[in-house]
């Protein structure tokens, strides 16, 4: 008998999961806790819509490999693209594009030297891969010390803010923040159809994963709102509870 394993959350990680362990034969119940699979990157879409708009803002990085090496993996790879958008700062009414060091240079609002102090320690961060000693501080604390209380107020904390709520934006590792440097890239990737048609194409191949013969493995899922997913023998299907 092959081995069971419940995952619990029906978003990318929980789908990625059920596809690597029903492929490889295992029993797998999924939970989720609402209506649909896809959990922070599901979306919606008018009738006459051609895309799903996601609920939350989402996109890719080329460095992204492992996600990027799954959709490939999944056949979906073509789907991928990266356009290359202007990343601004709205500030006093006006919007400042900040995705190159010209045009930080270009920045009114801060001086020379601030700027010069932002663009060293962003540069570090960037192509350092010594960040286990970044754990121990939080953005709110190291920014403003070596980056400047202006600069970091003026670009980064509002940033971080809008993101955590004025409640958790000072308990932020600095590690996160590190993160978000050292993998950003000019480039961001986006799916056709939306994050949701991402999703979609992930669930039919954990449905897929299951039908070979002898079926190798399945998979089903709970809801607590009324509904499950079962995915047994490559079917998946919605049921009232």
């Amino acid at each position: 008998m092959s081995p069971r394993v419940g995952i619990v959350g029906g978003g990318v990680a929980g789908l990625a999961a059920a596809y690597d362990l029903t492929r490889a034969g295992h029993q797998v119940t999924l939970f989720e806790a609402s209506d649909a699979v896809g959990g922070l990157a599901t979306g919606f879409k008018a009738p006459h819509w051609d895309w799903h708009l996601e609920k939350y803002y989402k996109h890719w990085f080329e460095s992204d490999h492992r996600v990027l090496d799954l959709i490939r993996e999944i056949g979906e790879g073509e789907e991928i693209f990266f356009p290359r958008p202007t990343t601004a700062l709205w500030y006093r009414g006006a919007a400042h594009p900040l995705d190159s060091p010209l045009r930080l240079l270009r920045f009114p609002h801060l001086s020379y030297p601030e700027k010069l102090r932002m663009g060293m320690v962003i540069a570090y961060l960037r192509y350092t891969r010594w960040w286990r000693y970044l754990e121990g501080y939080r953005a709110d604390e190291w920014l403003p010390r070596f980056m400047g209380r202006r600069g970091y107020e003026v670009i980064w904390k509002p940033q971080i803010v809008n993101k955590f709520g004025e409640e958790l934006y000072r308990e932020i590792s600095m590690a996160w923040f590190w993160a978000r440097v050292y993998k950003r890239s000019p480039r961001l990737g986006y799916f056709r159809g939306g994050f949701q048609a991402f999703v979609d194409a992930l669930a039919d191949r954990v449905q897929d994963a299951g039908r070979p013969d002898p079926p190798r493995g399945a998979c089903r899922g709970h809801s607590p709102t009324g509904r499950w997913w079962s995915h047994l023998a490559g079917d998946w299907r919605r049921h009232a509870v």
